[in-house]
């Protein structure tokens, strides 16, 4: 048996954001083939408690106890660890997902964001020091290579993976009963988003253009984890009297629930300004619901050609474009977007976690 691993992971109330899923689908996977993996979790609810935990029981686990064990940390704010003194670089595993301009995150920042933001910044600077950095994606690689000088043969590229066997077409679903679990009554067609309300999301050209489309709604799914960002949105809906267009749903209970959004969708639109890698289209096409994404190269390294491209995403004239022709355009990419997805199966990324482990 293979010499234990400890993989911090984050708190179990994150337990549905695509960062946690992007370790958690290959630490089962590992885990049921007799890896030594013991991955830490903080299943506290107690916000000050599980804070005290995540920010300074766990570094100091890692300085101590798990020093000279391989020690893979799921994602880039557990940088802040490598802050403490005696940090043990050696046998550490960062999983880098962005380097992120904060500046699309969010507009007005509070004193703790620009303090946390700041640490964070200063904690990325140790990433030359870890002995190795994951990322999933050429682009990110690059960034970080760009921004602090790292030697490329240090950093590894391990796609996102999704499993099929969840993220599929499912043959018949009762729409009227299943938005009414949501409390969403409609025989309109569906427009839809998942994930934050970033600002680099891009959330409001698709508000703009709602107020001209009448045969659809919008749904967007998951937190907007900058609440700032969520009043503004509020706001433009109710000024431009369109709240029985829009529905934000910030928690979808299990991913059976997900699957079926994406499967009743008849678009997915993605026109974020700004992306390292993120799992949404792949999972919509997975499911089979067209995609129109923003035509950036960061997002053409995931997506291909297998997407309808937006060049320029803040336009929501273009945008409307897109969605009247989504009809015509569906057949031509659907060989695409199915030979695109091959791509990010687990069968084909997990040998590379095996290999760094």
């Amino acid at each position: 048996m293979k010499q234990k691993i400890i993989w911090f992971c984050w708190p179990e109330k994150y337990r549905k954001s695509w960062v946690w899923n992007y370790s958690n689908i290959y630490i089962q996977w590992l885990k049921d083939r007799w890896y030594n993996i013991f991955d830490k979790r903080i299943n506290i609810k107690n916000n000050y408690i599980r804070l005290f935990i995540q920010f300074f029981i766990f570094p100091l686990q890692a300085i101590t106890r798990y020093r000279y064990n391989t020690k893979v940390f799921r994602d880039e704010w557990m940088l802040l660890y490598t802050l403490f003194p005696f940090f043990p670089y050696k046998k550490s595993i960062f999983i880098v997902h962005d380097i992120r301009n904060f500046d699309n995150s969010t507009k007005n920042k509070t004193l703790l964001q620009k303090i946390y933001f700041k640490l964070v910044l200063k904690s990325l600077s140790n990433l030359k020091k870890a002995e190795k950095i994951v990322t999933p994606s050429e682009f990110t690689k690059n960034k970080i290579i760009e921004t602090f000088w790292i030697k490329w043969d240090k950093i590894h590229i391990i796609y996102n993976s999704i499993d099929t066997d969840v993220f599929k077409v499912i043959e018949w679903i009762n729409k009227k009963e299943f938005l009414g679990n949501y409390w969403i009554k409609t025989n309109k067609k569906i427009l839809l988003n998942v994930w934050s309300e970033e600002s680099r999301k891009n959330i409001i050209t698709i508000l703009k253009a709602m107020k001209e489309l009448d045969d659809y709604i919008f749904i967007k799914i998951w937190r907007p984890i900058i609440k700032q960002n969520r009043e503004e949105h509020l706001k433009f809906i109710k000024n431009n009297k369109i709240e029985n267009k829009v529905f934000f749903i910030d928690f979808v209970e299990t991913n059976e629930d997900l699957v079926k959004f994406y499967n009743i969708a008849n678009v997915f639109i993605f026109p974020s300004l700004f992306e390292w890698f993120w799992r949404p289209p792949i999972e919509a096409q997975a499911c089979w619901c067209p995609v129109i994404s923003s035509d950036k190269w960061w997002l053409k390294e995931v997506l291909l050609d297998s997407t309808i491209m937006l060049k320029r995403p803040e336009d929501k004239d273009e945008l409307l474009w897109k969605i009247s022709s989504i009809s015509r355009m569906k057949n031509k990419i659907v060989q695409l977007w199915l030979e695109n997805i091959k791509r990010f199966s687990l069968e084909w990324n997990i040998d590379s976690w095996k290999g760094l482990l």
